[in-house]
């Protein structure tokens, strides 16, 4: 089985024609990194936005009362995360990512909560994940499980 790694995932979106984009909170860049670091990635992908703050996160198109009542660190702030992105990149899929990756807890989250979604033409699929960890290995296993995710996502619509 081939290993659904970064490289793998850029396969996908180029075969299929696709473009790629991203909103990311506790991830701060890193999953928008890892993409540009295969070669020809402006093949597919559109760019990303690191929307740390919650006032950020508003400007991209996250609602004021889903922070509220949800929270930064919630599946439906990765809905609308992922959702705006999307749109905001006008790209054929978008990933985001929220949570807590340390060293407390915040939002009466714990340490290692995290939520991706994942928005493909309009409809929108989000997994929530528990990692353990320092603050970057958290990070890191948000990114990872993000490719996979994905690839998973785009091997089963495709």
């Amino acid at each position: 089985m081939e290993t659904k790694d970064k490289f793998y995932l850029a396969g996908l979106l180029q075969r299929k024609g696709l473009y790629l984009s991203s909103a990311e909170s506790l991830t701060g860049g890193m999953f928008s990194s890892e993409i540009c670091s295969v070669p020809g990635a402006s093949n597919f992908f559109k760019g990303g936005m690191v929307t740390y703050l919650n006032e950020v996160k508003e400007l991209l198109g996250v609602k004021k009362e889903t922070l509220e009542k949800y929270g930064a660190v919630s599946k439906n702030c990765a809905e609308e995360m992922s959702y705006s992105a999307a749109k905001f990149f006008k790209s054929d899929i978008a990933i985001s990512f929220t949570g807590n990756a340390g060293p407390s807890v915040m939002e009466n989250k714990k340490v290692g909560e995290v939520y991706i979604g994942i928005t493909y033409l309009n409809q929108t699929f989000t997994y929530a994940c528990s990692f353990e960890g320092d603050r970057n290995q958290i990070r890191k296993a948000s990114v990872d499980t993000g490719i996979e995710l994905l690839s998973d996502l785009l091997e089963e619509i495709l």
